[in-house]
């Protein structure tokens, strides 16, 4: 083999084996952030709890039992939590949090988990909740307009959903990513991500106002258990990052 033949491979090679190195001293030393969302040990085997509000407005909350299958499909270090509130109407709403470890596969794009579960995503847009309590802001929200049949009447329904970590907040899967990465590479902490949903349905024709109260109970609800996301270390003026849909 002539000598210009053989240096691509071995450079190759070598670039092959420093990545390698790099991805084995960064799995023994990179550092688990703080979660952006409020959580208490007690779990199983003592992992986190994340601390949903037992009462929102005149909604009254109760857990619900996560299945050993759901939990066993993701890493074992994920911290998930579920709980419905029922208005003293009976309308209802549930709350999940999914909060990763040291793993960042326990979160992935929302939209497969509804398909999974029988919903149609029938639109999509970017918006904001007006969040209230002592440091009011907004916090960017995607909503995913939806449809399930039940005995034979399709119900419309919202999933409303984002992501928080540490001084962080985005609506958008690919943004979250970004802040990691840069975030890992910059300072060698790998931010712990949550993913908030809330998800309602509605009765043929009431769309726009179960919309409207998913968002009033979100605008209560989120001041119990996530403090008010801060820009970047070194901003005067704590902020919520917020980007127009492209």
């Amino acid at each position: 083999m002539k000598i210009k033949e053989w240096k691509v491979p071995a450079a190759a090679l070598a670039l092959m084996a420093a990545a390698a190195a790099f991805l084995s001293w960064w799995s023994a030393n990179q550092r688990l952030g703080k979660p952006g969302i409020q959580t208490m040990s007690g779990g199983r085997a003592g992992e986190l709890q994340i601390e949903f509000p037992q009462y929102v407005l005149d909604y009254v909350g109760e857990d619900r039992l996560i299945p050993e299958g759901d939990r066993n499909a993701l890493p074992p270090d994920t911290t998930i939590a579920v709980r419905d509130y029922t208005a003293t109407d009976e309308f209802g709403v549930r709350l999940m949090g999914v909060l990763m470890g040291t793993d960042r596969t326990s979160i992935h794009q929302p939209e497969f988990c509804l398909r999974g579960l029988g919903y149609t995503i029938v639109g999509s847009e970017l918006d904001t909740i007006s969040v209230t309590g002592p440091e009011p802001y907004e916090l960017p929200v995607m909503i995913l307009r939806t449809e399930r049949e039940h005995k034979g009447v399709m119900y419309p329904g919202f999933y409303v959903y984002w992501f928080v970590a540490d001084g962080l907040a985005t609506a958008r899967h690919w943004e979250r990513m970004w802040w990691m990465a840069k975030g890992l590479f910059a300072t060698g902490e790998l931010q712990r991500w949550a993913y908030v949903s809330c998800l309602a349905l509605s009765r043929p024709g009431n769309a726009e106002t179960c919309l409207n109260r998913v968002k009033e109970f979100l605008a209560h609800a989120i001041p119990e258990f996530q403090p008010r996301p801060k820009s970047l270390a070194g901003e005067e003026e704590p902020k919520v990052s917020i980007v127009a849909e492209e």
